[in-house]
């Protein structure tokens, strides 16, 4: 009796959620077929347009100098919040622009333009501190790396070459979570550290009383690193930068 039910309900839910998708499907069809027509009206009179999406997709802090730069062009731009639907119909009027727009001025001409308008929000923004998230992952704050993937795995080897544990320190067992220390820093244009900050965290209580000691070594080994100051679309940025050192990682049998 219960397992009909359950079929029963799960039938039900099936039926109603279809009945949805066949509404939505239609609004879309609406929707779209009224951005299809105001889109080739508008670019039939010379008007073109540069949709920027916004919402779960790539987004940037440059909109206003694209959008400067577009206007050389006698192209507009329009930010366009993106729905969660399973639909690419939102999508019609920016997407037979775009088409338009690549027809007229070249398949990369929107990409050539971002990449002009990020060069001159960091002109513009020169003495801003970016993350290093948002920084060129083409290239390495550590002197011994060329590219931010062989940076991240580098610097924690170099780190653990020459550390040495406490003989009474509690190693991780292989199903513990990781013990850890990061620092913290302000790296300038110049290649100077600022505002370093060292925080060590253990999952063992009693390795707590080697904190002050292993903040110490992981301040000392970032000290002496010669880095080299972040870049961001090319042109050299001040950073916030950030190492964590993984104890009992696999670097430190080594």
């Amino acid at each position: 009796m219960t397992a009909n039910l359950f079929a029963q309900t799960n039938y039900n839910d099936s039926i109603e959620l279809a009945k949805y998708l066949e509404i939505e499907n239609k609004i879309w069809d609406s929707i779209c077929i009224a951005q299809t027509k105001i889109a080739k009206e508008e670019i039939g009179n010379g008007q073109l347009t540069f949709v920027i999406p916004k919402g779960m997709v790539e987004m940037y802090e440059s909109d206003s100098e694209l959008d400067l730069i577009l206007s050389r062009y006698n192209i507009k731009t329009i930010p366009q919040g993106i729905f969660c639907t399973a639909s690419d119909k939102q999508f019609c009027y920016g997407d037979l622009m775009n088409k338009e727009i690549e027809r007229k001025f070249g398949k990369y001409f929107i990409e050539e333009k971002r990449i002009e308008a990020e060069k001159a929000y960091v002109r513009k923004n020169i003495n801003k501190i970016f993350s290093s998230s948002d920084c060129d992952r083409n290239h390495s704050i550590y002197p011994f790396t060329k590219n931010l993937d062989d940076f991240l795995e580098k610097y924690d080897k170099d780190y653990f070459k020459t550390f040495l544990y406490p003989q009474d320190y509690i190693h991780r067992k292989e199903n513990d979570s990781y013990s850890w220390t990061t620092v913290e820093f302000v790296l300038t244009v110049k290649g100077e550290l600022r505002n370093l900050r060292v925080n060590s965290s253990f999952r063992q209580p009693y390795n707590e009383k080697f904190a002050k000691d292993f903040n110490t070594r992981a301040i000392s080994f970032v000290k002496k690193i010669k880095w080299i100051p972040n870049k961001k679309s090319g042109i050299t940025v001040n950073s916030n930068e950030s190492v964590t050192f993984m104890y009992d990682h696999e670097n430190w049998k080594r």
